[in-house]
């Protein structure tokens, strides 16, 4: 569940909730804010897409709804039904476990990220990697290697 405006569908695109969640609600789809729900709601409905690209089983849906007024809500109701129908008895403690995974992962690249940016020994080789990038010097992967390399050489804890 979520509403328009409030940064939550870069947030979802950033921490992988994208790649998690069932069905997308963009809630507060009512009076003014019905177009600014519906742009928030064709939006994720894109990133789904692109996340979801080449998947042959279940692809969330995203709806658009109001509490307030109670619109939809029973839509997104048959949803998350359709969904439980989908996945059987045993799917949903499968699916569970591959986004546990999933989540897992994400975890770790968000912490190696931090750690990469916190090291002394990478921020010691960062501003000339970044500028041989940028200058046409240093192919990306090279880049990557240089810091990488940088990274393991660090004083150890």
């Amino acid at each position: 569940l979520t509403l328009a405006r409030t940064g939550d569908q870069l947030q979802g695109i950033k921490k992988g909730i994208l790649e998690i969640a069932d069905v997308i609600a963009v809630n507060k789809a009512d009076g003014d804010r019905e177009p600014e729900a519906r742009v928030a709601a064709r939006d994720l409905a894109g990133a789904i897409r692109l996340v979801h690209a080449g998947t042959t089983g279940w692809v969330p849906p995203v709806l658009t709804c109001s509490g307030l007024e109670g619109t939809e809500v029973d839509t997104v109701w048959m949803r998350v039904l359709r969904h439980r129908e989908f996945l059987g008895a045993g799917g949903l403690r499968e699916k569970r476990a591959a986004q546990q995974l999933e989540f897992m992962w994400a975890l770790v690249r968000d912490e190696l990220d931090q750690r990469l940016r916190r090291s002394e020994s990478v921020r010691d080789v960062l501003d000339d990697v970044r500028a041989a990038v940028l200058a046409g010097e240093m192919p990306a992967s090279n880049a990557a290697d240089a810091i990488l390399a940088a990274y393991d050489r660090r004083p150890a804890i």
